[in-house]
């Protein structure tokens, strides 16, 4: 997957796919960092219940297991960002992206 930073889509976009591709970002960031934040609160939760004498098993795995799932959906959420942004690109510059990245065929 080729990012929005130096040396990814940014190098390819014209300033009009860039200001798309920027708003596409503000749009994602308040879910996203909703998600960070949440992800924070189990961390601290999961550090809590390991430093308790005898963590409850159940409690670990539960809490495991939301982290997982929060992770899975930050992920996929990128890659809907990355795929909304691909589709700022004309024919040409995804004909330029292949070229420069052998595994994006």
């Amino acid at each position: 997957m080729m990012g929005f930073g130096p040396g990814g889509l940014h190098q390819l976009f014209d300033e009009e796919q860039r200001k798309a591709a920027q708003e596409l970002m503000q749009e994602h960031r308040p879910a996203q960092v909703e998600r960070m934040n949440r992800m924070m609160e189990l961390r601290e939760e999961m550090f809590t219940q390991m430093q308790q004498e005898r963590p409850d098993p159940e409690k670990v795995q539960a809490l495991h297991t939301r982290m997982a799932e929060l992770q899975g959906e930050m992920m996929a959420d990128q890659l809907r960002l990355h795929h909304q942004m691909q589709d700022l690109l004309t024919d040409e510059q995804r004909q330029r992206l292949r070229q420069a990245i052998p595994y994006n065929r």
